[in-house]
């Protein structure tokens, strides 16, 4: 991994190319990991240029970001408890004729056929699990896109829902927005606050200071909802 020192911090770096990208951008996650996203014909020499046009910025984002702790893996088994929308709800396994899932007050119930072998339990219930939360995202995203467009003032040209490893979302330069099925584990609040992070993208396609005067008029209270991201983001990566 390429390294870039700036006075006496060392600082790795990964570069990712992005066919679609037109401009080089750079992004520090939850773990402190910087990555360059690039267009596929920029030239790889300039990234080191780059960081260090963004030093100030680099060592102020680093020095204010702590790592989050990595949480004990998932085991998918009865009494575990997931996220949704904010609420803990508890994991219920339980064998039947036909998979599926429901969420059934403050239970989640994953149904596993009988024919299963319960050494498959785990895999399956993960599989199951994640189908459902991304057709819940599928329902739920959408309502909010809906509910904000007329409030930021513009729509999305597409709108994507998938997993992304260290994004909750973008916007890219044609209109789409793509969102990460994990938010809908968050409070409903956050999840609105990624909504209208996003969508306030349309008309600033950076991090600069008319960006968030943009979203403070329409959600005040924004860093609030930024720093549960920060603290318990790592809870929506099982």
């Amino acid at each position: 991994m390429p390294t870039i020192t700036i006075g006496k911090t060392t600082i790795d770096y990964a570069i990712e190319k992005r066919s679609r990208r037109t401009h080089p951008a750079i992004q520090i996650d939850s773990y402190q990991k910087v990555t360059v996203l690039v267009p596929d014909n920029f030239d790889l020499h300039a990234v080191e240029l780059l960081l260090h046009g963004k030093a100030r910025w680099l060592l102020k984002h680093l020095n204010h970001s702590v790592p989050l702790p990595r949480l004990p893996l998932k085991e998918f088994v009865s009494g575990e408890r997931f996220l949704f929308r904010g609420r803990l709800q508890a994991l219920q396994v339980v064998g039947q004729q036909e998979s599926g899932v429901v969420m059934d007050g403050g239970l989640i119930r994953v149904f596993i056929p009988i024919t299963v072998v319960p050494q498959q339990y785990p895999s399956l219930v993960r599989q199951l699990l994640t189908k459902w939360y991304l057709e819940e995202a599928n329902r739920l995203l959408p309502e909010r896109i809906d509910h904000y467009v007329p409030i930021v003032g513009v729509a999305p040209t597409r709108l994507k829902i998938a997993e992304y490893k260290s994004r909750w979302g973008f916007c890219r330069e044609d209109g789409l927005i793509a969102l990460n099925w994990r938010i809908i584990q968050a409070p409903p609040s956050v999840i609105d606050y990624v909504v209208v992070h996003e969508l306030t993208h349309r008309f600033h396609l950076h991090h600069r200071w008319p960006f968030w005067d943009a979203i403070s008029e329409i959600i005040p209270d924004f860093e609030m909802r930024k720093q549960w991201l920060r603290d318990h983001g790592a809870e929506l990566g099982w």
